[in-house]
């Protein structure tokens, strides 16, 4: 029986709305197998490169942990204790990936959400230069925080049919060849650099110019910012836990379908860590303040949903055409 009224009602206290949230995704099974044996460390190492270069007044970090072992319940609950991670999601069982991430990017308040992967290391002012691609780029949906040339053909059938016949795409060289090497010592992965029958992307990339920025086609899905719209009243399942091509999917195909644009920054402001720390990762120097790249968020302005052309089937027909008569 109850007696009395509960006193937690008379309290009145206010929730914050923040303008932007990251998600780091992870799933650690072991630290005895040589594959994982340092992975504790680099998750601490993104972690604590995350929360170095944000501002918290404007930004929560939720984790989601995919069923690890142990020893990552241990360190995520000590940056609980001190504030730095807003929200913290522990599995019974490792879900996948999608799973997990549509299971809470669906619901986030934040007009923006960055999903990543926990072996990310974020870089000085990674945050301010992405969101001045928002900024300038009224149309973009996703952005990633370091030049992503290689997929600037991937599910980018919007920018491509909008803008390459009146001149806002060129194909030129912008990103330096330290960012790029800098994309593929990270992922480990020279054929990503390389194109057939053309000059590969660390000699050209496909960029797009807004006044005195310029940004570069093509987004990541390790680690991206993401217009949280585009998740809502999204409702299918992902009924199988392991699966290539998922992301594509439930994830990147979004903002294709809302008629958004999948762009990246000129510099390098993320490096794909892997599961061994290296030299960079290990000698990283971070300014002593990076607060002082608060983002100005009420000066992005906010795309209106109502004027995007959704015609996506149509868009993918352009692009093809495009496609096949300047041979991007």
């Amino acid at each position: 029986m109850r007696k009395g009224v509960n006193p937690e009602k008379f309290k009145e206290e206010r929730n914050i709305q923040k303008y932007h949230r990251v998600l780091v995704v992870c799933y650690i099974p072991s630290v005895q197998d040589d594959y994982y044996k340092e992975s504790v460390a680099v998750l601490e190492k993104s972690l604590n490169s995350l929360i170095k270069t944000i501002n918290l007044e404007t930004t929560s970090i939720t984790f989601i942990n995919n069923n690890s072992t142990v020893e990552v319940d241990d360190l995520i609950k000590g940056y609980l204790l001190t504030n730095q991670i807003d929200k913290y999601v522990l599995y019974n069982e490792n879900r996948g990936k999608v799973y997990a991430v549509i299971d809470e990017v669906r619901s986030v308040f934040e007009p923006y959400v960055t999903i990543a992967d926990c072996d990310v290391l974020f870089l000085n002012n990674w945050e301010d230069a992405v969101f001045s691609v928002f900024k300038n780029n009224p149309k973009a949906g996703v952005v990633s925080p370091l030049p992503c040339p290689g997929l600037a053909l991937y599910l980018n059938e919007n920018i491509f049919s909008d803008l390459y016949l009146f001149g806002g795409i060129k194909y030129t060289k912008e990103v330096t060849d330290y960012d790029i090497d800098l994309y593929v010592q990270g992922v480990n992965n020279f054929a990503l650099i390389n194109r057939e029958n053309k000059s590969s992307w660390k000699e050209k990339q496909y960029i797009v110019k807004r006044k005195n920025s310029k940004a570069v086609v093509g987004a990541s899905h390790f680690v991206a910012t993401y217009k949280s719209f585009i998740f809502k009243g999204e409702t299918s399942f992902p009924e199988i836990k392991f699966k290539n091509g998922y992301e594509q999917n439930f994830i990147d195909v979004l903002a294709s379908k809302k008629g958004l644009y999948r762009l990246s920054t000129i510099k390098t402001h993320a490096y794909h860590i892997g599961n061994k720390l290296d030299d960079f990762t290990l000698n990283y120097q971070f300014l002593e303040n990076d607060k002082q790249h608060k983002v100005n968020f009420s000066r992005i302005t906010p795309v209106d949903q109502k004027t995007l052309f959704h015609g996506y089937i149509f868009k993918k027909i352009v692009f093809k055409f495009l496609n096949k008569l300047f041979k991007f």
